[in-house]
C-alpha cells in the first residue's frame, strides 16, 4: 500500500471567524460549539484570557484569540460563538480551552490545492500559532493548541 493510499485527500474542518482574521483547525480539534456567555472574571489573568465558564460541569477558561494578536476586539454580536477546543496534552490541567468566534464557525472540507503556505506576519511571531495561510484564497491561522494550554497554565 502506498502513503497516498493512507492519507486521506481531505480533512473536514473548521472555519473560526475572529473579528479580522479566521482560525482554521481539524474537526477533531474541536469538542463543541456553543452559544456565547459571559466568563466569570478570574483574577490576575492576562488581558487575553476573559475568564471561566461553566461547561459539562468543568470551569472552561475562555480565550479572546484577537487579544493574543494584538488586537483590540469589538464588543460581540448575537451570533459569537465559543469553540470549545481539545488542548491535545492528556495531561493537561485544562484538557479544553474555549475560544470566542466572532460569528457562527462553518464547517469545511480542506483539502491540500486550497491551502497555501504564507509567512508568518512579524507581528505574530510570539502568538500560538502554528501556520499563516491562505485557505481558499482567504487569509488563516492555524493555532498551536498545545502553546495556547501552556500560556494558559499560569492562569
Amino acid at each position: 500500500m502506498s502513503t497516498a493510499e493512507i492519507l486521506p485527500s481531505e480533512i473536514r474542518g473548521l472555519l473560526i471567524p475572529l473579528q479580522r482574521k479566521y482560525l482554521l483547525l481539524p474537526n477533531a480539534a474541536v469538542a463543541e460549539i456553543i452559544d456565547y456567555r459571559d466568563a466569570a472574571p478570574l483574577s490576575g489573568q492576562p488581558d487575553w484570557v476573559l475568564g471561566s465558564v461553566e461547561w459539562r460541569q468543568r470551569n472552561l477558561l475562555l480565550v479572546r484569540f484577537e487579544r493574543l494578536l494584538g488586537q483590540t476586539p469589538e464588543p460581540g454580536g448575537p451570533r459569537q460563538r465559543i469553540v470549545v477546543c481539545h488542548t491535545l496534552d492528556a495531561q493537561a490541567k485544562r484538557p479544553f480551552i474555549g475560544i470566542v468566534a466572532a460569528n457562527i464557525p462553518r464547517l469545511v472540507r480542506i483539502t491540500e490545492a486550497q491551502l497555501q503556505g504564507q509567512p508568518m506576519p512579524q507581528d505574530l511571531a510570539d502568538a500560538p500559532l502554528e501556520a499563516a495561510l491562505l485557505f481558499d484564497e482567504a487569509p488563516a491561522l492555524v493555532p498551536d493548541l498545545s502553546a495556547l494550554e501552556a500560556a494558559c497554565r499560569s492562569v
